[in-house]
């Protein structure tokens, strides 16, 4: 309650990390609101190649269409990075969990409302930490923290993540960051197909609340 309440708070920018991302109906009708009062809404979270819970993953894919058509902006993390690169930048050095030439994963969890407030800690914005898990988050007010992660995000998102779009208003596409030699994709990108078939086959059986 309290993250969506800051969310309805937020008056110009949402920048949001969240390894597993299952909203439900009242986390998508903040963001709604949000878009709908002109805030930036940004959510980077795991593609379904660097997830470790592919159900999560399946959970996820289910709103990816209405979230995109209410103009909330997604980018996956792409799972094959080159192993100097860190997912999130400090300067510090990584803060993100497990990056390398095999497959990189997001562990953060993390917001930054308005380059003023960060939100960070345990909690995921799925519907088993909503529901089920105990988790904390720390809010913390500093706006040269907020900048710091704000900056660490955009890297993120402009190096290192899919941005999913819709194509003809329908068809999702996964653009690759401009300048990289991705190439941008149609499917789920570095997915092999079994995974992604077994996705297709055993994600509607999985409800949001579990995952």
């Amino acid at each position: 309650d309290g993250l969506l309440a800051l969310v309805d708070k937020a008056r110009s920018q949402l920048l949001i990390v969240s390894p597993y991302f299952v909203p439900g109906a009242d986390m998508k009708a903040a963001f709604q609101r949000a878009v709908q009062r002109g805030v930036q809404v940004r959510i980077l979270t795991n593609s379904l190649a660097s997830n470790d819970a592919p159900l999560a993953h399946a959970g996820y894919a289910r709103h990816r269409q209405e979230l995109l058509d209410m103009g909330v902006q997604l980018y996956e993390l792409r799972s094959v990075q080159p192993g100097s690169r860190s997912t999130l930048r400090s300067s510090a050095g990584q803060i993100s969990g497990s990056s390398g030439q095999s497959r990189a994963m997001l562990h953060t969890k993390l917001m930054v409302v308005d380059s003023q407030l960060t939100v960070v800690g345990s909690m995921n914005l799925d519907m088993r930490s909503q529901l089920q898990n105990t988790e904390i988050a720390l809010l913390v007010a500093s706006r040269k923290l907020s900048a710091e992660a704000a900056r660490n995000i955009e890297e993120s998102l402009d190096e290192s993540a899919w941005q999913v779009t819709l194509e003809g208003g329908k068809r999702l596409l996964w653009r690759a960051p401009s300048g990289s030699d991705w190439g941008d994709q149609t499917s789920e990108p570095d997915a092999s197909l079994p995974l992604r078939m077994l996705i297709r086959l055993i994600g509607p059986l999985a409800p949001d609340h579990l995952l």
